[in-house]
């Protein structure tokens, strides 16, 4: 089931960097850091509890995969991954994303409202 609205549900094939029969890893569009991208589920779902078994192997896989990738493009010192579950942080989709953030040494990840964080400037 895809939904009219929704980015991750309607994304340009151009923009898949890998794809598989459950799940896609994009780009994400407001990156906090070079190859910041998203794993989504291809069918709408809203919640990590409520996939199938087969579509968390993969999109665990596809985890996997982006990370192997970033390392080999982006060489980053680590990774922030994470997802939010559930409407708490006011997010516009609600269509389950996974974020893969590289992190470098030496750059600060700066957290913003998608993960619950409100600047105090």
């Amino acid at each position: 089931m895809t939904e009219t609205n929704c980015p991750y549900c309607n994304f340009d094939d151009f923009d898949v960097i890998h794809k598989n029969d459950y799940g896609a890893i994009l780009p994400e569009l407001k990156p906090l850091s070079k190859g910041h991208c998203v794993i989504v589920p291809l069918r709408h779902v809203s919640s990590f509890f409520d996939i199938t078994d087969k579509e968390r192997k993969s999109l665990v896989s596809l985890l996997e995969l982006a990370r192997n990738e970033l390392q080999l493009r982006h060489q980053p010192e680590g990774f922030h991954i994470g997802f939010n579950d559930g409407a708490v942080f006011g997010e516009k989709s609600q269509h389950l994303h996974i974020h893969i953030i590289p992190r470098y040494k030496g750059q600060t990840l700066q957290l913003d409202e998608r993960w619950g964080i409100i600047s105090s400037n």
